[in-house]
Formats: structure tokens, C-alpha cells, sequence
């Protein structure tokens, strides 16, 4: 409950902010009153005119001087004042009826303002004034506006029309599927009831059984593997079994449950040059079961140089006599008892006092480790000289075998670690970092003491290792941290305050950090934006003036980035009404061009860069003709991260129109080349790990809406013309990373793109030549890096879908 308030609330607070944003942008009054039913959300309303440069109060009759504005928020819960201001706004959030007080304004000698006009989805407000419009300058406002309510009819029309179009189809899908249910079961019945399977019921029962046998009996169980493993691979796995038993004592958690016992042996016999890790738990009247398990799981470890700093605040003295019993046969295992409970920031910072290692590795209570995972982590130190380590993890339920979730995690990525603490478990870092980057965990940060820790660090080191492998097992049970954040809701407020220290610390610019509604433990960044030049917002475009005009039109209704300009390019359009079309949104629209490229056929590439020549911005934005604007604040959020000189694309989230994912990041050498990552999901869908919901780093970005620096996009001499049609934008973005930026995605831009969920399937021979060409021209000059895969994936995921769905890797 306490969750949904504040999203509700923020919710609020962004309505607010963006009216008073254009209220401030298209009125500039130096006062303002206002006039709302509910006190908290007026009071909302009045601080963000605050924050605009307006003088806001809330209205007040007997006030010696009445303001130049009056904003009356939900006009159908409050009545008509006596006396009024020049201009009347007003804005309905929850309900969309103005005529009755149209009327009653009109009465007092108002007229609406039809230059105002609503934009977004998010309100609907109308403006009054007592300064009376021309005739025909009403008659034009009232035809615009009805222009604009016939647009949304057409729109919703279409969009019943594929609905409907849609249920017909999946009925038809589902009647086929029950009849053909209903052949299967007539046909098994047939068969089940003929007298030939009755009469031959022993003969299948014996062939069962001698199967069952032939995979379970010892005997032919032993004569399988000699066969598959021969002699010797027979005499290597005995051989393995006897040492294991020498090496890997822990019989609760058993190490050959995680790994096979060959990997185990040559694992512990091929020790990496690697330093001492001392691994730090602050126990807290652990469980004996849990503890037992987590003891055993480090002691099991496949890497020797270890040691385990127990540091105890707890009431139960069974947890420190367990310890002791177990360092007693272990000089590696240390236990301290603490005078006091410090909460988990001063308990892990006594476990790094005792600590002797020079590196440092965290483990929960309750938790457990892979026997693999030190090792792993002490080759990436000996052998990539890394000061940060993590790998990826596994939640499960009960027994260690009931993996609940697999959280694969891509290489470090500076954006996802702003928006999550997606690195958690399992860490290794060098002391000599963690004091350089300020020592230990903060009491300040208590519940995300690990995510300010991980931030300073991840600041200042020098080579952070990502180990794609699942190598800490994370324990779920009722009110932990990895069932439920919400559980901790003091862990997302620490969270916000150790995001807010980071950007301070980096000298970062920005206006709130937020948590992301409905999303527990992910964060929204609202960067400053330093640089809001314009944009020039390049469309390519040949007839299908209808896409067009809706793009266009939603642009101008409902975007609320104040400079920017649209520049059409005019691409061998044949229809009249196409260039009649041009012609009426050059005369609307000031900073709306029409350029004609001469060439012929159809070059996405040669189009766009055609059509930079003539921009005027700083930041360009490609954009296809068949979109349309969700967010109004669309703009801003990606000019907001395309302006940081370490940023080079940025994408956003386009749908379908039946409401499903149709671009979120593009996920490099999926299917060979590239493929868009949560392809077809629910656009209400969180994705995989949350990914659909935050601002994270990808390998690239669709050109269909794509923001880049102009500065950029010349040094790289634009789009390679080569790639007519398919993989320019792919292979733009893979420029870009090389030259050093980073592309991100961002799901708080969102427009539907109109892209038919089947076109581009090469139908014909000249089009599937055209586009095998692309494929191996695109393979040939990145064949080295589609080798090595994605990092802001990870390799456990199935390459040739786009869903997310897993492969996992074996341990090598």
C-alpha cells in the first residue's frame, strides 16, 4: 500500500512538473493562483509553478492583487469563484467533461484560447480568456480541434479494427486447436481400444521394464560407461572419486552436487597464482541447518587460498559454537563474537578488520557458494590483473537443486548499475580499492550498504571481470531481500540517498532520483540537462502520407521539448495529395522543412545522410515515418543521457500497435547478426530481470527512433550506404561502440511503431539477394566481435532467439 501511494504521488508530482513547465514556456505569467478540490494534489501543483520562476499560491478571493493566472485543477469537484484572473486554465486529470464550465465561463465573459492545446495522455486542459478571438480565428481553432478529434477516431477505429482482426484470428487458432485436440483423443482412443494393444499389452510391458533396467541396474550402468568412457577414462573418474574424498570433506552441502567430480579434482590440482581472499559473513542467529550448509559450501572450495571471517552479533550461542567446532579442524575459519549488533554495515566492516586477505569477498548467512566460484574469481585476478570481480547467481527455495531464477548478468555497464544493483552477489574486490574508494560500508546506507559500496568502487577501479557463470546460490524465504524488496522498504530510500551521494561524487548534474513505480529496487535518474540544443528529427519519407501526418501530428500535439525541428526527406513520391500534404505542414509549421533527395530506389542510409546536411541541431534524431509519440517528455528523457560526452546513441521503447514490444535494445549476434531483445513481449511486462522497466546499456539501438550528438554522427561519417535497406543502424552502432560511447536504451521514451509484425520478409529473389548480401557483408567485417558475443547480454542466453530464453554454459 505504502508503495502504490508513493507511486501515485510521483505520478502526480510529474503531471504537475511538465504543466508547469508549459505554463512557465507559453504564458510566462510572473503570478499564478490555484484552485484545486484536493488540498494535497494543489499543493503539488503550486510547487512545481515554484520551481518554474512562478509565483504560485493557492486562490484566494480577498487577495488585494489577483494574479495574471487562475489554474483550477479537476473543475467538476470545486465551484466557480466570484472574481477571477485575466486567464483561467483549466486542467482535468481524472475527468475529461469541460462544457459545463465552458458555459459558465462564457457566461462571465471568457472565450477558450484554442491555441492552447492538451499534449500527452496524461491531462487534458483547456485555456480562457477575456480577450475575444476574431471570427474566423474560432472558426480555425474549433476546425483544429476537430481535425485533431477526428485523427483519434480514425486511430481508435484502426486500432478496434486490428483488435478485433486479432480475436478473430486467435479463435480461429483456438477452434482449430480444439479440433484438432478432439482427432488426437479419437485416434488415441482407437488405438488404446483396438485388440492388437490389448493383445500385446505384455510384450510392451516387458520392453518398459528391460529399458528401466538397462538405465538403472549397476551392471549396465558400469557396462555403458566403460563403453563411452573406455578403460582409461574408467580408471581417470576412480582415480577422481579417491581424491575428491581427500579434498572436499563438507557433507551436508556436498560439492559434486554443483559440479562433476573430474571438474572438481582438476580444479583443486590447477591452482590459479592468485592472492588470499577473505570471504566476510555477519552472522545473525543463523539457522544451524543454513549455517551448517554455508560452512560446508566453503570449505568445499575447488580454490585453496582462503580464508572465512565470521563475525557474530547475534544472541544465539549454538552459532558460535558451530564455528568454532568447525575452525578448530579448519585454521582458515575465524570467529569473532561482537560486543553489540552495528546492523549489517558495522558487523561486515569488523569482518573486514579481521580480514588478512588482500582481497575481499562477500557472502550472506544464509547463503552458498559454488565450490567453483573462488577459483574463478582468482583467475580473472592472476590472469586480468582485475581489482573487481563479480559473477552471476541463482535464487532458490528449500534445497540448493530448487533454483527458483537464474539472474545472468551482463559485463559492467554504468548504466544498469545506476538504475539497479544488478552486480549484488557474488563480489571480490581488492582491499587496496575498497580503502582508495573511501573504505568500508556506511551506516548511512543501511539496507543498501552493498549498492554504495559497489558504486564507489566500481568509481575507482581499474579492471572490473564479469564471470558469466552462476556461481552463488542466493536463499529465498519469507522476508528476505531476494523474495521480496519490498519486504525492506528502508533498503529503496538508502538506495536512492547512495545514487544521489554517486552522481555527487562524479559531479554529475541531476534534478531527482526516483524509484521506478510498481518496481521495487530499480531507480529512475533525472539527469540535468546542461545542453538542450536543438533537435533535428530527420524522416525519411515516399508517400503514405497518412503515417506521415500522424507522425508529424503528434510531435507538435504532444512533445514538450521546446527546440526542435522536423526535417521531411522527400524520397521519389509519386501521389499528389503527398506533395499537397508538405506543402499544408510547411505553412503550419515554422520549423518544418521538406528536402528532395534525388537519388532513386530506396537507401535508408543515403536518405538520412542526405538529410543531415540540412539540419540545424546539435543532436539528431532519426525517426520512421509510421511512428507515433507516446510520451510527451519523450525528448527530454533521451536528450538527457545522448547529451553526456560518454553516451554516443540512444533508443527507445517502440511497440506495436497491439500493444507489444517491438524494439527495446538491440542484442548483438542474435540469428548471426543481431536481433531486438524482448521482441513481441506485453508492453505491461517487466522482462527479464526488470529490463523492460530501466535505463541500461545495450550494444545498439534501432535507427527507427535513434538520438545521437551531430558531432558524433559526422566523426563517423553517418550511416554506411552500403547497407541500403537492413543492418545500417546495426552496424552504425557497433562504430559507435568502437569508437568509445556507449548506447543505451531507455524505456521512458516510448512511441508505437506502426511496422507490420511481418514485414521485411525478403519475398522475393532480388530482396533475399540484396539482404544475404547485407547479412555477409555485416558478417565479414564484424565477424571478430560477433565471436566474442555481446556483453551487455550475457552468453547463457539462447543466441538464436530474442526472448531471453537460457542456454546455460558448462563450467569449463
Amino acid at each position: 500500500m505504502q508503495l502504490e501511494k508513493e507511486k501515485e504521488t510521483r505520478e502526480a508530482a510529474e503531471r504537475c512538473r511538465l504543466l508547469a513547465q508549459r505554463i512557465a514556456e507559453e504564458l510566462a505569467p510572473e503570478a499564478a493562483a490555484v484552485l484545486a478540490a484536493d488540498e494535497e494534489s494543489g499543493a503539488l501543483l503550486e510547487k512545481a509553478l515554484r520551481r518554474a520562476g512562478i509565483r504560485a499560491n493557492s486562490w484566494t478571493a480577498a487577495a488585494t492583487a489577483q494574479p495574471e493566472l487562475l489554474v483550477v485543477e479537476d473543475p467538476v469537484w470545486v465551484e466557480l469563484p466570484a472574481q477571477l484572473a485575466e486567464q483561467v486554465l483549466l486542467v482535468c486529470t481524472d475527468a475529461t467533461a469541460l462544457s459545463a464550465w465552458a458555459e459558465k465561463l462564457a457566461e462571465r465573459g471568457y472565450y477558450r484560447d484554442l491555441q492552447w492545446r492538451s499534449r500527452g495522455r496524461a491531462q487534458q486542459a483547456a485555456l480562457f480568456c477575456t480577450v475575444q478571438p476574431s471570427a474566423m480565428g474560432m472558426v480555425r481553432g474549433y476546425e483544429e480541434e476537430l481535425d485533431i478529434l477526428r485523427d483519434r477516431m480514425v486511430r481508435a477505429e484502426r486500432t478496434c479494427g486490428e483488435e478485433a482482426a486479432l480475436i478473430e484470428r486467435l479463435r480461429s487458432d483456438l477452434s482449430l486447436s480444439r479440433s484438432h485436440e478432439k482427432q488426437l483423443e479419437q485416434t488415441l482412443n482407437e488405438v488404446t481400444g483396438s485388440t492388437f494393444w490389448k493383445m500385446t499389452w505384455p510384450a510392451r510391458y516387458a520392453v518398459s521394464k528391460s529399458r528401466q533396467l538397462w538405465y538403472t541396474f549397476p551392471l549396465f550402468v558400469f557396462l555403458h560407461e566403460l563403453r563411452t568412457e573406455g578403460v582409461s577414462g574408467m580408471l581417470e573418474k576412480a582415480r577422481a572419486r579417491r581424491v575428491y574424498a581427500a579434498l572436499f570433506p563438507g557433507m551436508t552441502m556436498r560439492a559434486d552436487r554443483f559440479a562433476p567430480v573430474e571438474l572438481l579434482v582438476r580444479q583443486a590440482n590447477n591452482q590459479p597464482a592468485g592472492p588470499k581472499i577473505s570471504i566476510v559473513v555477519p552472522l545473525y542467529n543463523t539457522p544451524l541447518n543454513f549455517l551448517e550448509e554455508l560452512l560446508d559450501s566453503v570449505v568445499n572450495q575447488t580454490y585453496r587460498n582462503w580464508e572465512l571471517c565470521c563475525v557474530d552479533a547475534g544472541q544465539d550461542p549454538a552459532v558460535g559454537q558451530k564455528v568454532q567446532a568447525r575452525a578448530a579442524s579448519d585454521p582458515r575459519i575465524r570467529y569473532q563474537k561482537l560486543e553489540k549488533n552495528e546492523l549489517i554495515p558495522g558487523n561486515t566492516n569488523h569482518g573486514f578488520e579481521m580480514a588478512t586477505g588482500a582481497y575481499i569477498a562477500l557472502l550472506d548467512h544464509d547463503d552458498i557458494l559454488h565450490p567453483c566460484a573462488l577459483w574463478y574469481a582468482a583467475k580473472a585476478i592472476a590472469e586480468q590483473k582485475a581489482d573487481f570481480v563479480y559473477t552471476d547467481e541463482a535464487t532458490f527455495e528449500g534445497e540448493v537443486e530448487n533454483v527458483v531464477l537464474y539472474h545472468f548478468k551482463p559485463d559492467f555497464m554504468l548504466d544498469n548499475l545506476r538504475s539497479n544493483n544488478y552486480i549484488c552477489h557474488l563480489s571480490v574486490f581488492s582491499r587496496a580499492l575498497m580503502e582508495r574508494s573511501g573504505g568500508g560500508e556506511r551506516m548511512e546506507y543501511n539496507g543498501s550498504q552493498d549498492y554504495d559500496l559497489f558504486l564507489r568502487l566500481t568509481e575507482q577501479a581499474e579492471k572490473i571481470v564479469h564471470i558469466p557463470h552462476a556461481l552463488y546460490y542466493w536463499r529465498s524465504s519469507p522476508g528476505s531481500t531476494a523474495a521480496d524488496i519490498s519486504a525492506k522498504t528502508y533498503c529503496i530510500e538508502a538506495g536512492i540517498a547512495a545514487l544521489k551521494a554517486h552522481y555527487e561524487r562524479c559531479g554529475v548534474a541531476v534534478d531527482d532520483v526516483t524509484l521506478i513505480p510498481g518496481t521495487p529496487g530499480y531507480y529512475k535518474t533525472d539527469y540535468t540537462i546542461a545542453h538542450p540544443g536543438r533537435v533535428s528529427i530527420l524522416i525519411p519519407t515516399c508517400d503514405h502520407i497518412k503515417d506521415l501526418e500522424l507522425c508529424v501530428e503528434s510531435i507538435y500535439d504532444r512533445t514538450t521539448y521546446p527546440d526542435f525541428e522536423l526535417i521531411i526527406i522527400e524520397n521519389n513520391s509519386r501521389q499528389p495529395e503527398t506533395f499537397r500534404a508538405y506543402k499544408r505542414m510547411e505553412q503550419e509549421h515554422v520549423n518544418l522543412h521538406v528536402v528532395t533527395w534525388q537519388g532513386k530506389g530506396f537507401n535508408y542510409s543515403a536518405l538520412n545522410n542526405f538529410g543531415e546536411k540540412f539540419a540545424t541541431g546539435e543532436y539528431l534524431l532519426l525517426l520512421n515515418n509510421d511512428t507515433e509519440v507516446i510520451t510527451p517528455n519523450w525528448l527530454e528523457e533521451m536528450v538527457m543521457y545522448a547529451q553526456q560526452k560518454r553516451v554516443g546513441c540512444v533508443g527507445a521503447k517502440l511497440l506495436y500497435p497491439d500493444d507489444t514490444i517491438q524494439h527495446a535494445g538491440i542484442g548483438f549476434g542474435i540469428g548471426g547478426v543481431a536481433g531486438h531483445l524482448h521482441k513481441y513481449f506485453p508492453a505491461a511486462s517487466d522482462g527479464y530481470m526488470g529490463r523492460l522497466n530501466y535505463v541500461q546499456d545495450v550494444y545498439g539501438d534501432t535507427a527507427a527512433c535513434l538520438l545521437i550528438r551531430r558531432e558524433i554522427y559526422q566523426e563517423l561519417n553517418g550511416l554506411d550506404e552500403s547497407y541500403a535497406v537492413a543492418f545500417n543502424d546495426v552496424d552504425f552502432c557497433v562504430r559507435v561502440r568502437e569508437a568509445g560511447y556507449t548506447n543505451v536504451f531507455t524505456p521512458f521514451a516510448q512511441l508505437y511503431h506502426y511496422e507490420s509484425k511481418s514485414r521485411g520478409m525478403e519475398d522475393n529473389p532480388e530482396k533475399q539477394k540484396r539482404f544475404q548480401g547485407e547479412v555477409l557483408r555485416f558478417q565479414a567485417r564484424w565477424g571478430d566481435l560477433l565471436a566474442k558475443g555481446d556483453p551487455c547480454t550475457n552468453p547463457n542466453f539462447d543466441i538464436q532467439r530474442e526472448d531471453f530464453a537460457l542456454k546455460i554454459l558448462p563450467l569449463e
